[in-house]
């Protein structure tokens, strides 16, 4: 896919693999190598560097969340653990956070109030301990056109949380449940999946999606069930999930 000038971009190799930046340009330098302009971060702050273009992509939000998750963890050996890091490079990863910050906040702005998907209905069941997942997660639905239900975008204060949640999944078209070691031990995740499960078995549709986020013990009515896998590649297992979708009609 050809780059656009504005766009985000993911440096896949390289001096500058695993960064995220803003593609200001491009040109083929006097070695006829074709070249982009990135600036490593914000534009408005941050350096302007020259990549070659084979190694630059558009971003995907789970770009964004890992990338946000690397920069987390040296800031904290920095702080806490005494890491030494160069003035210049130190205010790079700021500037670069700084700018991850900006447009995951402005994806999940879009996902959670500005689009109005016409796909399937999908409740999204999850431990509180995953909700970074099943916020990522949930915004690459609403971006595949789809309307995924999540606690936090659709009860509203004030409202029943029981009362909420039971009428999202009689709803629903769909169940994701989000396996981990942290929704085994919640009984808010059990009890919801398995009340849709009844409606599989009543109605003989595909009704429960079993997402694997981490190795761990699958309940014994899901284990006759494929599930799509996060294990290791977050962008295979989403291709799985939606490719699912559109085939369960």
């Amino acid at each position: 896919m050809a780059l656009y000038y504005g766009c985000s971009v993911f440096v896949t190799k390289g001096k500058f693999k695993g960064r995220i930046g803003y593609f200001d340009d491009d040109e083929v330098d006097e070695h006829d190598q074709h070249i982009g302009f990135v600036s490593i971060g914000h534009p408005l702050y941050s350096r302007e560097y020259e990549i070659p273009m084979d190694s630059l992509r558009e971003i995907t939000t789970e770009d964004l969340y890992k990338r946000q998750g690397d920069i987390q963890k040296k800031m904290f050996e920095m702080k806490y653990l005494k890491t030494k890091i160069s003035e210049k490079s130190k205010v790079d990863l700021l500037t670069e956070f700084i700018y991850i910050e900006s447009l995951f906040s402005d994806k999940y702005f879009k996902a959670r109030f500005m689009s109005e998907g016409t796909g399937k209905k999908i409740f999204i069941s999850h431990s509180s301990l995953d909700k970074p997942m099943a916020r990522l997660l949930a915004t690459d639905l609403v971006e595949a056109g789809h309307c995924p239900w999540l606690d936090e975008w659709q009860i509203k204060i004030g409202e029943s949380i029981p009362g909420s949640i039971s009428n999202a999944l009689m709803d629903s078209d769909f169940v994701l449940v989000l396996l981990s070691k942290n929704s085994l031990e919640s009984l808010w995740v059990e009890q919801e999946w398995q009340s849709k499960y009844w409606d599989e078995i009543n109605e003989k549709k595909v009704k429960i999606l079993p997402v694997l986020l981490e190795d761990c013990k699958i309940p014994e009515l899901l284990k006759t069930k494929k599930y799509a896998d996060f294990r290791d590649d977050y962008e295979k297992g989403l291709r799985e999930l939606l490719i699912s979708l559109e085939y369960w009609r």
